[in-house]
């Protein structure tokens, strides 16, 4: 995508990234895209102010505090601002001065032009979505609403030519206790068979709107659920149950997604949910993996930068073996937080090492997880967030293409400062240091929920300047807002 520099939004057009070709031995076109967190599913860290009169920690309780009306009300607003389309602005004055300035100067922009801005490229985001904006029981707090939502993005994606992989996000009794699943405490999924029934259902119906005809294969990929971590049996027994059910629209191209559970990529060799036991002699030709690599949680928060960038390396490698018998792998959630605090700093020397190791990190981890030869697993990737409501530095796609720490279009390798070497790998090595200045960005770079660089000598290869400069124009100021879906393209000139 050529980047329009008159604009001052032009720089969006980057950040959901063309699947083009890539690094070392023409790999077929990959997976780049970003996760739409926060939205559909919230969680505190992500929408402080949504949660901030409640003190509470997750939607369910969120809900249960506010009342069904309250919050309905106040999580309309957020589902209306949060992933905004230029020519379907929100009549509230109040969402409208929160929401519009991105737009500024693109709003004229028609349908007829879409097509045209996309170049062909197959981009794509994961949208997580709790089961309660399918199957919602009276008594559960929830509020429903989310559903129309998903539907409009869908639709967007399927104006813009992205792929959408619809990822569950919470299911009935929770799959691992997190706010993420939006009901925080125990992992009550597997207490009874209603919780199973009710989580295919949700399947079942999502499955059957989107492997329609309309939709002309814009939903590639449903998973099943999101990080479970209860025990193997039920795990397998919903893995298998939930493939019946999407396996019905494989003729339409939707694929089954299975989160690895935090087992890694190779415990899932020649996994075939159709198969009884879950396993066979090969991988099931319409089942992906997703895992999900993140280095600021426990036990990897207190690695060193080199032991970081060394095993973002040897997993790539792993999950890039020809012919392992892995299952077509992409990671599904990763970011540039590594268990240090990423916010953004006063002192330019600081900021200036910390943009230099966001960006040696992101290289890392986009060569490791995007593959570079035939017959390999990895597909590619999907990073998390396109932001936060506070733009965290690292947990924020769109922030890090601003402050040029995230390059300016992942799909040409011509934007990239560390060489990838044959085995798929940056080169670590190579001198770089990140300009002393950046774009006039806006965010407050917020607060992670642990994470920042490591110090100036635990990184290689920082000491000089570099003359590389990425294109990336300037955001508007104060708290951004999510344009994800509806600006990407119309900021764009091919």
């Amino acid at each position: 995508m050529a980047i329009s520099s008159g604009r001052r939004d032009g720089g969006l057009a980057r950040l959901l990234l063309a699947s083009g070709a890539l690094v070392v031995g023409g790999a077929e076109a990959v997976i780049r895209g970003v996760n739409l967190g926060g939205w559909l599913v919230t969680e505190p860290w992500m929408t402080p102010t949504l949660y901030q009169s409640t003190n509470t920690t997750c939607e369910w309780d969120l809900c249960n505090a506010l009342g069904k009306q309250d919050c309905l009300t106040a999580l309309q607003q957020h589902w209306s601002c949060d992933v905004l389309h230029p020519r379907r602005l929100p009549a509230d004055e109040e969402c409208r001065a929160k929401c519009v300035s991105p737009w500024e100067g693109i709003s004229t922009w028609t349908p007829d032009r879409i097509g045209a801005d996309t170049c062909g490229s197959s981009d794509s985001v994961r949208i997580p979505l709790g089961y309660w904006a399918v199957n919602l029981l009276d008594y559960e707090p929830y509020v429903s609403g989310q559903y129309p939502y998903l539907l409009q993005a869908v639709e967007w994606a399927k104006q813009m030519d992205f792929t959408v992989l619809i990822d569950l996000h919470g299911i009935p009794g929770s799959q691992n206790g997190w706010e993420e699943s939006g009901l925080v405490g125990a992992i009550a999924y597997p207490d009874n068979t209603t919780n199973e029934e009710r989580t295919l259902s949700v399947l079942k119906n999502l499955t059957a709107e989107f492997s329609q005809p309309y939709y002309n294969g814009v939903v590639t990929n449903i998973e099943i659920v999101n990080e479970p971590i209860f025990a193997y049996q039920p795990l397998i027994t919903l893995y298998e149950a939930g493939a019946q059910v999407i396996g019905v629209a494989n003729n339409s191209g939707i694929n089954t997604t299975i989160h690895d559970a935090f087992y890694n990529p190779p415990f899932w060799k020649n996994f075939d949910p159709w198969h009884t036991g879950g396993f066979s002699d090969a991988p099931a030709p319409h089942a992906t993996v997703d895992t999900h690599q993140f280095w600021a949680f426990p036990p990897l928060n207190n690695l060193s930068a080199e032991q970081i960038l060394e095993r973002v390396c040897e997993f790539g490698k792993e999950i890039k073996a020809p012919n392992s018998g892995i299952p077509p792998t992409l990671v599904g959630e990763w970011s540039l937080d590594t268990g240090y605090t990423a916010n953004s700093s006063t002192n330019t020397a600081e900021d200036v090492h910390k943009r230099t190791w966001f960006r040696k990190l992101f290289e890392a981890q986009n060569a490791a997880y995007t593959p570079n030869g035939p017959n390999e697993s990895s597909i590619g990737w999907y990073f998390w967030a396109w932001k936060t409501e506070y733009d965290i530095d690292a947990w924020s796609y769109r922030k890090g293409v601003a402050e040029e720490y995230i390059p300016s279009n992942v799909s040409d390798k011509s934007t990239y400062i560390f060489p990838v070497q044959e085995d798929g790998c940056i080169d670590v090595s190579f001198d770089y240091t990140a300009p002393a200045s950046v774009t006039n960005y806006g965010g407050s770079g917020g607060t992670s929920p642990t994470s920042t660089a490591p110090s100036a000598s635990a990184t290689a290869g920082s000491s000089s300047s570099s003359t590389k400069k990425s294109d990336a124009g300037s955001l508007s100021p104060g708290m951004l807002t999510w344009v994800a879906v509806g600006s990407i393209v119309l900021s764009s000139i091919c």
